[in-house]
């Protein structure tokens, strides 16, 4: 069984908001357990985003909540002019056979 986290985030400026360095980012993640991630730009508003992640369990991507939220909290100090907010985390189990494998996904394999 597979894990997905969603996070809604709104940011100020999409550009900026980008880290220049994916491949660091990607680093990062995987350390904290992703095993592949997607990131996704509502047509309306492209500051408004979600992020998509899987995880091999549920306590690593719980794991991974607490992770992330304190490396916003240093990236506000670290990019002052860079403003985020979480506005949602969601997590659930995968429903197997509902979409195929993840490699049919677009998404970063990590």
């Amino acid at each position: 069984m597979t894990v997905s986290l969603f996070q809604r985030i709104q940011v100020n400026d999409f550009d900026k908001w980008l880290h220049p360095d994916q491949d660091m980012v990607a680093q990062m993640m995987k350390e904290q357990g992703v095993l592949a991630f997607a990131l996704h730009r509502n047509l309306d508003d492209p500051n408004n985003l979600i992020a998509h992640f899987h995880f091999p369990d549920a306590a690593t991507a719980k794991s991974f909540i607490g992770w992330m939220e304190a490396a916003i909290k240093q990236w506000a100090i670290d990019f002052p002019d860079v403003e985020q907010e979480v506005l949602e985390w969601w997590i659930g189990t995968d429903v197997e056979g509902s979409g195929g494998d993840t490699k049919d996904f677009n998404r970063r394999q990590i």
